[in-house]
């Protein structure tokens, strides 16, 4: 496996960003009607970025981020978190610290883990979502 450099990824013109923020907003109503909640965007503030960081070890690279669902009511001002069918799939991000090597520095080798993984690390992960708080 190659090294990550920190350089991963691209930088894109807002108007290839707005392309694709359109594209996504554009589906909003098969979203709704396929009976999950629409999540335009979440939030994530730089404090909360540094703690992660300062609590992750090691040297981090880059992050990796993982696309989560969980079951969430949005009826009332902020999202309810739910289960046994009493709210509706919700889109989620989650936000893990990564070395050169590719390697999950919260104490995560794998998110959704191996029965002998462990699982007490920190990810970050719960922004404000919009539309709620754009």
């Amino acid at each position: 496996m190659a090294k990550y450099t920190g350089q991963e990824g691209q930088l894109i013109s807002a108007r290839e960003a707005k392309l694709f923020t359109t594209n996504h907003q554009n589906v909003k109503e098969l979203i709704e009607k396929d009976g999950k909640n629409y999540v335009e965007a979440e939030f994530f503030g730089l404090e909360t970025f540094n703690k992660l960081l300062k609590g992750c070890g090691g040297k981090p690279i880059g992050f990796r981020i993982y696309y989560g669902l969980r079951e969430e009511n949005h009826d009332e001002d902020e999202p309810i978190v739910t289960s046994g069918g009493k709210g509706r799939p919700t889109p989620r991000l989650v936000i893990v610290p990564v070395d050169a090597d590719g390697q999950e520095l919260s104490g995560l080798t794998t998110i959704g883990g191996h029965k002998d993984m462990p699982s007490d690390g920190q990810a970050m992960a719960n922004g404000p979502i919009c539309p709620r708080r754009c």
